[in-house]
This record gives structure tokens, C-alpha cells and sequence, in this order.
């Protein structure tokens, strides 16, 4: 067993000397993962467009609802529109977004942002809080600037999408479960339950963690067979299962059975390609880097046992997750948005052995080292800070706006669109059908599906009722050659502008 008396905690710590300089420099890591996440903070959210704007049409549509004011027909479309978004979460941060809507006076796209970047900063406080019990301050204040100004978090931490908050929660859970474990109290285990509990229903792919987690802890924390009697433990799993259940099972249940059937069991076959494994690294190495996380798994090798118990469980638990959705896990970064933390912490025990060197050494080297770390931290906050500042969004919003009034009101409408109509739903206040990109019949192929080879029929099946044929995509539209001439020699143009044309089915 582990407890305060063999934490490895150094006499003296770098950061540590001095509460002022240990203030100062906490504040100072939080001041720059703040600062950078506010540049262009009012920037439209057109990275991972889908994602984002499927939320905010979700909290457009919470906020008519509660705005009795509105126009009643305009109320109308914004409700119907967010009933048919897709929902594979609770909607708790839509309903945050769309309460600030009516409490403002208005849709204010950049809340959701604030919000989001919120949530991360509130996490790190738990970041940095259980680095420094497993290892020592200044294992801490290396973990949290990893956190704070890796470029791949700070772009992820901006967006309207429950991923953020989730991580949140997972890294209050994981402070929780380690704090019971260590107090073995009643109050203890009860907000241990409750954090857990709320994690997963956040976001159900949080399963994977907490439940690595709690399994890990509830193990250290003794032999089995006291565990299995132990009322606390009871107490955790009753509450931390409750919470989402009466959501995930009652609520949408066939919903969520329905994305895991089609995510899951149709790829599960990609497990056993080696390009599967290598696509995944890749995304982490573009995102987080594989020299830090390999050092970062060397590292939890020499953290205190139950640390060591924690992190091990942690990584478990990205594994499992990525296995059990290997499409997205190499295709989809914001999936891996965990690992952010994760190899954060997994770092803190090598940065609490490097810093325990320095504080012996000379004040000039240590003076000389405050100037390397801030080189350290300016340089991928800059890279940050350009990567923010060169978007294109708001150029792109305008020219949205403009395809969105151009749609016609009245008829129904297929399209070959961005992010399946996504952008036509929120700027058109129209839920459009959508032709399959080259994307798609990549991903049917990928499930060892296939599509019908003569394009005329399926064309014919995929119009039926349909009265325009929408095209922002020319790219895609080039490239699918028959498509091309069936429109064009077919159907004449309802509307043309720049970046957008509409045929008309109704006239061939």
C-alpha cells in the first residue's frame, strides 16, 4: 500500500522553493493556455464543420424553443431541425450553449468556443493536481504545460463538440478515484461515483477510461475477495452506472446500440491489417508526437505503485477504446484528443527526476534552463497562434450565408455537399438528402460493402421525390464523371454563384 509517507516527493523542488515562484509560474502556464485559445476567438467554427455546426444547430434549436418571442414559423424549422441532428450524447453542452444564447439576448456562435476552452482549463487544474500527488510540483508544472500548449489540444479545446468536456470529467474522475483510494471515506467514494458517473454520460466513449480506472483502483486498494464486500466499492459502481444508464439505456438506447453496431462490428476486420496500426500511430505522431508518448510510457514505469496502477489503467483504456472503434481512432483526430493528458502525465515522473537534478545545480544553469523552458513554451504556442490567426473561416461563413439564401424555400433538395449537408441545415434552415462523396464509397468498401455500378439506376433511386440537385463540391463533382454529364446534359440550372449550383429535377 501506498501512502503519504513514501510519496516520492523531493525535499526541495524546483518550482517549489518559494510559494511566490510556484504561484507565479502556475499562473503564468494557465495565462498562456488561455491567451492562446482566445485568438480569433469570434472566428467562425468551419474546422471539423460537421461536428461543431450539428451541435450548434442542436443549441439554435433548444434556444427558439425557449425564446417564446420568436417567429412562430422560423421557431418551427429551428426545433425540427435540431430533432433531426444527430444525437449520440446528451445534449448538456447544447443546452448550456442555447441557455447563454437566451441569457445574452441572442446566437452568439463564439459562447460555445468560450465554453469549450472553459472546460480545458478547468480540467487542467485536475491534471495538474494529480501529477503532483503521484509525483511532485514540478512533475505538475511540466505536466500542465504539455497540456496547456500542445498545439493539437489547443486547436481540439476550441471546438463546439462534447470532447473537451469530457476530458474534463475523465481527469476529475481519475483525481477522485485517487483520492478514495487513498481516504477510503464514504464522502470519498460518493463524489468518486458521481464524477465517474457524470464522465460517461457526457460522452459515452468515457466507458473506456473510467471503467479502466475504477477496476484498477478498486485492485490496489486490496485483495479481491475484501473488495467484492466492501460497501464503498458497491456504492462507487451502483452510482457511477446509474447516471448514464437511465440516458444511454432509457433514453436513446437503440440509437447508441445502432452507432456501435455500424462503427464497431462493420470495421472490426481493420484489426487485423497491419495499416491499421500504422495509421494510428501516424495520427499520434502528428498530433502528439511518438518520441514524448514512448518516453512517456518509459515514464510510468518508474511512477509510486498505485501512479504507476492509474496510468497503466489509463493507456488500457485508450487501447480498448481505439479497438473498439478502429475506423475513427486513425481517421478521426478528435478521438484522440485523451492522449493529450495522458502522455502529459505519463511524462511528470521524468520531468519530477529532471527537475530534482537541476535545483543541485548552480543558479546560473538553473537561470539558464527558466530561459530554454520559456523557448520551450513560446514556440508551440506560436505555432498555435499562426496556425489560428491563417484560418480562412470567416471568408468561408460569408460565402455560406450566401449559398444558404440562394437555396430555394419550398421542394425538396439533394446535394453533392459539404459534411452531409451540415452547412445547408444550419446557414439554408434546410435538412437536405445527400449524394455520396468519394469518401463514402470509401468507407462502404472499408465495411466490405459495395454500390450499385450502374449509375443511372441508382441515380434514379437516390432523386426519387427529389425536386434540385445541389453542388458545392466541383472537386467531387469532376470526379465523378458520370454524374457530371447526367446533370449537366439533363437538367437545367435553377441558380448558379460562386462556389454553388442548382439543378432542377423537376425539369428534364
Amino acid at each position: 500500500m501506498e501512502n503519504s509517507t513514501t510519496r516520492q516527493t523531493p525535499a526541495v523542488t524546483f518550482f517549489g522553493r518559494s510559494r511566490l515562484f510556484l504561484f507565479l509560474s502556475l499562473v503564468g502556464v494557465f495565462t498562456l493556455g488561455l491567451g492562446v485559445r482566445l485568438i480569433e476567438l469570434t472566428d467562425p467554427p468551419l474546422d471539423a464543420a460537421y461536428r461543431q455546426l450539428n451541435s450548434a444547430i442542436i443549441a439554435r434549436g433548444m434556444y427558439y424553443q425557449m425564446l417564446t418571442s420568436a417567429d412562430p414559423a422560423l421557431r418551427q424549422i429551428a426545433i425540427s431541425l435540431w430533432h433531426s441532428a444527430d444525437a449520440f450524447e446528451p445534449p448538456i453542452f447544447e443546452r448550456l450553449v442555447a441557455a447563454t444564447y437566451l441569457l445574452t439576448g441572442g446566437e452568439r456562435i463564439w459562447i460555445p468556443r468560450l465554453f469549450s476552452i472553459l472546460f480545458w482549463i478547468v480540467g487542467g487544474v485536475a491534471l495538474y493536481l494529480l501529477a503532483r500527488r503521484m509525483t511532485s510540483v514540478d512533475g505538475g508544472i511540466a505536466t500542465l504545460a504539455f497540456y496547456m500548449v500542445l498545439p493539437f489540444g489547443v486547436y481540439i479545446s476550441r471546438r463546439f463538440q462534447p470532447d473537451p468536456f469530457m476530458v474534463m470529467w475523465i481527469l476529475w474522475a481519475a483525481l477522485a478515484l485517487y483520492e478514495w483510494e487513498e481516504k477510503r471515506s464514504w464522502k470519498a467514494a460518493i463524489i468518486a461515483g458521481l464524477v465517474c458517473g457524470i464522465a460517461v454520460l457526457v460522452k459515452i466513449f468515457a466507458v473506456f477510461f473510467i471503467a479502466a480506472m475504477a477496476v484498477a483502483m478498486v485492485l490496489y486498494s486490496g485483495r479481491l475477495k475484501q473488495a467484492v464486500r466492501n460497501l464503498q466499492i458497491w456504492a462507487m459502481a451502483v452510482i457511477m452506472i446509474a447516471i448514464p444508464f437511465i440516458y444511454y439505456i432509457l433514453g436513446i438506447g437503440s440509437r447508441s446500440l445502432g452507432y456501435f453496431e455500424f462503427w464497431n462490428l462493420s470495421f472490426a476486420h481493420l484489426l487485423l491489417t497491419p495499416a491499421f496500426y500504422v495509421g494510428w500511430l501516424n495520427l499520434i505522431d502528428s498530433n502528439v508526437g511518438l518520441i514524448a508518448t514512448f518516453i512517456g510510457l518509459a515514464g510510468i514505469l518508474i511512477l509510486p505503485p498505485k501512479g504507476r496502477a492509474l496510468m497503466i489503467s489509463l493507456w488500457v483504456g485508450y487501447v480498448l477504446f481505439g479497438f473498439a472503434y478502429p475506423w475513427q481512432i486513425h481517421t478521426h483526430d478528435y478521438y484522440s484528443l485523451i492522449l493529450v493528458p495522458l502522455v502529459a502525465l505519463s511524462l511528470s515522473p521524468v520531468a519530477a527526476i529532471f527537475f530534482s537534478k537541476l535545483i543541485q545545480q548552480n543558479k546560473i544553469w538553473q537561470f539558464m534552463f527558466i530561459g530554454v523552458v520559456l523557448l520551450t513554451l513560446a514556440y508551440p504556442a506560436w505555432t498555435a497562434r499562426v496556425t489560428l490567426v491563417a484560418h480562412e473561416s470567416r471568408i468561408n461563413w460569408r460565402a455560406w450565408q450566401k449559398i444558404g439564401q440562394a437555396i430555394p424555400k419550398e421542394g425538396n433538395i439533394i446535394g453533392l455537399t459539404n459534411d452531409y449537408g451540415v452547412e445547408v441545415a444550419y446557414f439554408g434552415w434546410r435538412k437536405i438528402g445527400t449524394w455520396p462523396t468519394a469518401a463514402d464509397y470509401s468507407l462502404t468498401y472499408a465495411r466490405g460493402g459495395n454500390t450499385d455500378s450502374n449509375l443511372e439506376n441508382y441515380f434514379h433511386q437516390m432523386t426519387q421525390g427529389m425536386d434540385y440537385f445541389l453542388v458545392t463540391l466541383f472537386g467531387e463533382l469532376d470526379s465523378q464523371h458520370q454524374l457530371k454529364h447526367m446533370l449537366y446534359d439533363n437538367y437545367p440550372i435553377y441558380a448558379q454563384g460562386d462556389g454553388y449550383i442548382i439543378f432542377d429535377l423537376r425539369k428534364k
